[in-house]
């Protein structure tokens, strides 16, 4: 049996607030860690926290979700030109980030009778409108659905590639926890774009 529309929704909220929050402790509470791993744990707790708020059908101006992601965007494909390495990862980000722009910019050219408020506010995510609505460029949302499913795919093969799990330590600095959150977000993401 399916779930329906609202445990999806809950679902993605929880699951997407919960990776959120443990990006955050992370870059809270490892203030010695690198300062690229440090920069990573605050744009993850970003996308996360801004999919859970999304999927919760948190109310707000399109131009503020576009700010926020669209900074953060930039930000990463900076830390990318940058980096020494690593470059994928920041470019895993700016996709990511690009993807939030994305459905903020999709859902607010949605018709208003498609119960998103106008172009004011995200809408909450299943069904986004009812049976026939269509928001974004359907070409784009499937590759960018795409996009994410690979990614988590990749992210869980580094998961079971993994040499062994390493004992001890907190939960903040288990190596294979970063790992599983982009598993998380991928899937989030794929999931909302689906939904969209």
């Amino acid at each position: 049996m399916m779930p329906d529309g609202g445990v999806l929704t809950w679902m993605l909220v929880l699951l997407s607030a919960g990776t959120g929050t443990y990006c955050t402790a992370r870059f809270c509470l490892r203030r010695s860690a690198p300062r690229a791993d440090r920069a990573a744990d605050a744009t993850e707790a970003v996308m996360a926290l801004g999919m859970a708020a999304m999927a919760a059908g948190l109310r707000a101006p399109t131009g503020l979700w576009v700010g926020v992601f669209g900074s953060a965007a930039l930000a990463s494909l900076a830390a990318a030109a940058l980096a020494r390495g690593h470059r994928a990862h920041h470019g895993y980000h700016v996709v990511g980030h690009a993807a939030m722009v994305y459905m903020a910019l999709a859902m607010s050219v949605a018709p208003a009778a498609a119960g998103t408020g106008g172009g004011s506010s995200m809408g909450a995510m299943p069904g986004m409108g009812g049976p026939g609505v269509t928001h974004g460029v359907p070409l784009l949302t499937g590759a960018l659905l795409l996009t994410f499913l690979l990614l988590a795919v990749r992210f869980g093969l580094r998961l079971t590639a993994a040499p062994g799990v390493r004992t001890g330590g907190s939960l903040l600095h288990a190596p294979a926890l970063p790992d599983a959150c982009r598993v998380v977000m991928g899937l989030a993401m794929a999931t909302m774009l689906a939904l969209l």
